[in-house]
């Protein structure tokens, strides 16, 4: 279970959240925190760990919050309509979006396969981009909406072992700059959070491991981050209590440096 740092104050009170990606890791726990913080509703979406959605699925139920989980095929556009018809039928309304789904694949500039740099491509770019342009419309009909873009900070600083993930997150960020600017007239903010190094389930051993002992040690602070490092942003960029923030990038890092 995600333990909380910070008083529940309800700063999510009535609003209907969406997480993809949200079965493990960084979306689990933006999703619990959504629902902590008194999400009417927050829906999460998965691709193949449908035990793990399952999990998620209950434990946001237990903060007394409707819960939905769907196996959405983030790069199919008849997939994402679906989904959100499901969504708004049953609660009339979606106010925020966590376009949260990515893959990652290591690898020199020199060895990026052309179907690895598509793989990538597609989820991590196309995904965010369709599914934005899906939920404008009903973000539109109810008066705004918040969108919050997870890129990373390789898309910020390049990751030289990782060119096809460093170039998709650099894309999410220009296009969380041109959704902002189209959202303004509409009442809808979008930002990006670009973490650094966060451990969760899924980069646990990697991080113990003498390489990622060394990636860790180009932070200031000499640690990996926790998933509520970045949970915590996105409750803040999903809530009211800032409503003048749009197409920026916060970027919770640790101080990251990275020489090469």
């Amino acid at each position: 279970m995600i333990k909380s740092r910070y008083k529940l104050t309800e700063r999510l009170k009535g609003k209907v959240c969406l997480v993809t990606g949200g079965s493990r890791g960084l979306g689990k726990a933006m999703a619990i925190a959504f629902a902590k913080e008194g999400a009417k509703a927050v829906g999460i979406t998965y691709i193949t760990q449908e035990r793990s959605a399952k999990e998620t699925y209950e434990e946001i139920t237990s903060f007394g919050c409707n819960a939905y989980m769907h196996r959405v095929e983030v790069t199919n556009r008849e997939s994402i309509k679906d989904w959100l018809k499901q969504i708004s039928d049953a609660e009339g309304r979606v106010d925020v979006l966590v376009n949260n789904a990515g893959i990652n694949r290591q690898g020199p500039i020199d060895t990026v396969t052309e179907e690895d740099w598509d793989d990538i491509m597609a989820v991590n770019l196309k995904g965010p981009f369709l599914i934005s342009q899906e939920i404008l419309p009903i973000m539109v009909s109810i008066g705004g909406g918040r969108i919050i873009n997870i890129a990373s900070v390789s898309g910020l600083y390049g990751g030289p072992t990782t060119a096809h993930y460093a170039a998709s997150k650099a894309g999410l960020i220009s296009l969380t700059q041109v959704l902002a600017r189209w959202g303004a007239d509409h009442n809808i903010f979008v930002n990006s959070i670009s973490p650094g190094i966060i451990e969760t389930d899924l980069t646990r051993e990697e991080l113990r491991g003498g390489g990622g002992k060394t990636v860790v040690g180009l932070t200031l602070m000499k640690r990996p981050g926790q998933v509520e490092d970045v949970a915590s942003i996105a409750v803040m960029l999903a809530s009211d209590e800032q409503n003048y923030m749009t197409g920026q990038t916060i970027s919770p890092n640790g101080g990251s440096y990275f020489t090469d």
